[in-house]
């Protein structure tokens, strides 16, 4: 019956060890070859121990003999306690539990073997590194061969010819072989949940899961897309609107500031006319009576008014007699006849009777109004 089961045991080890062999051992030496079968031969014991451990601590518990198991503790009944256990069935009285203390002692049993074996596979072979947070395959192996002297160049070239794990977990552990400039390498599960297989078909479900999941996941994005091209298109629209209100109250305000300058202007400029009196007289522009003030006559137009006299910088103007096709000027004319020489402006005429100059002395009582000055 225990060589049958050895047999099925030994059997099962090589079934499991097989399809890795295959991969990483394709380019190794026979000795490399052999390590490698002993590294998955002694992982597999070392994960049969643990699960006839847990087993054990779990049915001595159910038996009453210690407290449930916390963790994945590992148990072997020392000498002591198994004389105790025996003890004990003997005397107790409910028979299941006392099968179940049986069961134990013969299981202990089968644990020593189990060390045992475990023991012998692990004979001759390196220490393997466990694998922490961040470790990689990669670089644990690439570290190992710098600490054997090889350089950072013939490490990377060996690693290429070996199959390298993507992803690795904490707990595993890494075997490490360099033979006769030859390199190999065997992930075990050591002391993880799960094996590197195990590992290695997860990512593998994720990634038939995610290509699964492709055509429903691109057309929800492409949906998404869409609903994010169409608020695009609204929010450019919404900043083109924006960008026009806001050049339409730009341009806006410079009219407006354009049209205050010019009020402001306006209303503190004098507009005025200046012609040959005669002239102005036939247009019917002023009319000089003769025992009353000279003022407007039936020809006064606002829009003849094309000159003007910003009085917040100009207090002067300069009339020639040749701009009005005159031989000289005898006199000016200020019409209305209300503003007074001397008192409102003043009047000089230069000796050669070419130019005329009018000063205003009274500006607020020019300013926005319209005169005529007319020459003769």
């Amino acid at each position: 019956m225990e060589v049958q089961r050895r047999s099925r045991w030994s059997a099962r080890l090589r079934v499991a060890a097989l399809p890795c062999l295959l991969i990483a051992c394709r380019r190794e030496d026979p000795e490399i070859k052999e390590l490698t079968e002993k590294a998955a031969h002694t992982d597999e014991a070392s994960q049969e121990l643990r699960q006839a451990w847990s087993e054990q601590l779990k049915r001595l518990a159910r038996a009453g003999v210690m407290d449930p198991p916390e963790g994945d503790r590992l148990l072997r009944l020392t000498v002591e306690q198994r004389q105790a256990l025996e003890a004990r069935i003997s005397l107790e009285k409910d028979s299941s539990r006392r099968a179940l203390l049986r069961e134990a002692l013969e299981k202990d049993g089968e644990i020593r073997e189990l060390e045992a074996r475990l023991a012998q596979f692990r004979s001759g072979l390196p220490r393997p590194d466990v694998v922490q947070r961040n470790d990689s395959h990669y670089g644990l192996a690439l570290r190992f061969l710098k600490g054997r002297g090889v350089t950072d160049q013939e490490a990377r070239a060996l690693l290429s010819r070996v199959p390298i794990s993507e992803r690795i977990a904490p707990g595993f552990e890494v075997y490490h072989f360099y033979l006769h400039g030859t390199y190999g390498t065997w992930v075990a599960q050591g002391t993880a949940a799960f094996s590197p297989r195990e590992l290695a078909r997860q990512e593998l479900d994720r990634a038939d899961s995610a290509r699964g999941k492709g055509p429903e996941l691109n057309k929800r994005l492409q949906k998404e897309l869409s609903i994010l091209e169409g608020q695009k298109r609204s929010i450019e629209q919404e900043i083109t609107a924006i960008q026009e209100e806001r050049r339409s109250l730009l341009e806006g305000r410079s009219q407006l500031q354009t049209d205050n300058l010019r009020q402001l202007e306006r209303l503190n400029s004098l507009n005025y006319r200046v012609g040959v009196r005669r002239d102005l007289e036939r247009e019917g522009v002023i009319e000089i009576p003769f025992f009353d003030k000279d003022r407007s006559g039936p020809g006064w137009r606002d829009e003849m008014f094309t000159r003007s006299l910003d009085l917040r910088r100009e207090r002067t103007l300069l009339i020639h007699a040749k701009e009005l096709g005159l031989p000289r000027i005898s006199g000016v004319t200020v019409v209305p006849g209300s503003y007074l020489k001397g008192e409102h402006y003043q009047l000089t005429i230069s000796a050669d009777r070419q130019t005329a100059t009018v000063e205003l002395l009274s500006i607020p009582r020019f300013r926005n109004d319209k005169v005529v000055f007319a020459v003769e």
